[in-house]
């Protein structure tokens, strides 16, 4: 998909306390309330006059402030990028130039093509990855304000990053591949300690001494949240083999959730199973995942300290 562009980037709040967001996504429109302010007055440009659709004991700033959102949403053009925040997510769309009303009094603009909560390359906008100066607007007391996070918010729409951002995921690339020929040179008891410690930093507890758990199973862990149990097995070489016989004798799982099979160094065979698994319960890991994770679980220094 060609991707986007835009001048200006609006926040629209759908309704107060969102009563409009499901509606307005489904029927992929923006909707605007200001049910007392003239849909005449406003299609013909007549801004001023519009004042008068406010009571007259009104502030005359916050009454200018009103009448500005309203004009936006009548005015923008379709270039205008529009978004807006559901279901944990932010959505976008561009919005169509006509504006109707229905018999509520409320005004809608139909959108151009539907509302998006991925990004182009198809990843859902989750606002826990998004920056907080975007999320900031989700504040704002109005209903229509300007974002001003404008290039960072196309760089998340289209998938792309900012160059500054870019260049620390690049670098983040770089350290992972570093790492490799430390994390291949590893003693197995090593392996089997880092292993863990990938798990422990993300919360897991040992049910007993690793290695020394259960015949077969080097790690028995568990999640002192969710009380989930998983078994891990750590070989330096494997191969496809070893994999599907381990994944024969705990096919039925008994006490367990997840069973994780690690190796260092797999053959091309089971190399290629990393990139299209097709399980929840038996996950396989290789190198380049205990690269990523190492990194994002600071064992950098450990990882260091063992080949120095």
């Amino acid at each position: 998909m060609e991707k986007i562009s835009s001048k200006k980037a609006l926040f629209i709040k759908l309704g107060s306390c969102g009563e409009w967001e499901s509606s307005s996504i489904n029927g992929n429109t923006i909707q605007l309330g200001y049910h007392d302010v003239s849909h005449y007055l406003c299609l013909s440009g007549k801004w001023e006059e519009t004042r008068a659709c406010f009571p007259a004991t009104s502030d005359l700033g916050s009454v200018t402030r009103h009448i500005n959102q309203v004009r936006q949403f009548y005015e923008e053009p379709e270039d205008t990028l529009w978004i807006t925040f559901h279901s944990d997510c932010l959505l976008w769309c561009f919005a169509k130039k006509e504006v109707k009303q229905l018999s509520d009094l409320t005004k809608i603009r139909d959108t151009k093509g539907i509302w998006r909560n991925t990004d182009l390359m198809g990843k859902p906008l989750i606002k826990g990855r998004l920056s907080g100066k975007l999320l900031a607007v989700q504040s704002f007391r109005g209903t229509i304000c300007s974002v001003n996070e404008l290039d960072y918010l196309l760089h998340k729409i289209n998938g792309t990053s900012e160059p500054h951002v870019a260049e620390a995921e690049d670098s983040v690339i770089k350290l992972q591949t570093a790492l490799m020929p430390i994390i291949k040179n590893l003693h197995p008891k090593d392996l089997e300690t880092l292993t863990d410690l990938i798990f422990r930093q993300s919360g897991w507890q040992r049910t007993g001494v690793a290695g020394e758990v259960e015949k077969d199973i080097d790690l028995d862990l568990l999640s002192p949240i969710t009380l989930e149990r998983i078994a891990v097995q750590v070989k330096s070489k494997a191969n496809i083999k070893t994999f599907e016989a381990y994944k024969l004798k705990f096919s039925d799982m008994s006490g367990f959730s997840r069973f994780y099979f690690v190796t260092h160094s797999p053959d091309s065979n089971l190399l290629a199973l990393e990139k299209k698994q097709d399980s929840d319960s038996f996950v396989f890991w290789g190198m380049d995942k205990l690269a990523e994770l190492a990194v994002r679980n600071g064992l950098v220094g450990w990882l260091i300290d063992r080949a120095s």
